[in-house]
């Protein structure tokens, strides 16, 4: 698989994982685990900035210039951004699906 074609699937799998983290932990049941529950978005927070981080070193291209490298940032935080705000909509109606208004 080319270089494109990883990090289209690990951005994909990133956005995913937002509502799946959210689903699981309100799995959870909340008499049990609530320190978790209450935790949870700093934890989603968390894992998506760690994840965020390791597609960007792992699968954006190094570039020779400054220039070139603050381009390649900058894309990549605004199309993060946009797919972390579709993430959030979805999260929000698959919850009230889940459990309800």
């Amino acid at each position: 698989m080319k270089a494109r074609g990883r990090l289209l699937l690990s951005v994909l799998t990133w956005f995913i994982t937002m509502p799946a983290v959210f689903l699981a932990i309100g799995a959870l049941d909340r008499r049990k685990f609530q320190s978790i529950y209450d935790n949870a978005t700093p934890i989603t927070a968390t894992i998506l900035f760690v994840g965020a981080i390791w597609i960007y070193w792992r699968f954006v291209p190094s570039a020779p210039r400054i220039w070139q490298r603050i381009v390649y940032l900058a894309i990549f935080l605004t199309g993060m951004c946009l797919l972390a705000t579709g993430a959030m909509w979805i999260t929000f109606w698959v919850m009230m699906g889940v459990h309800g208004a």
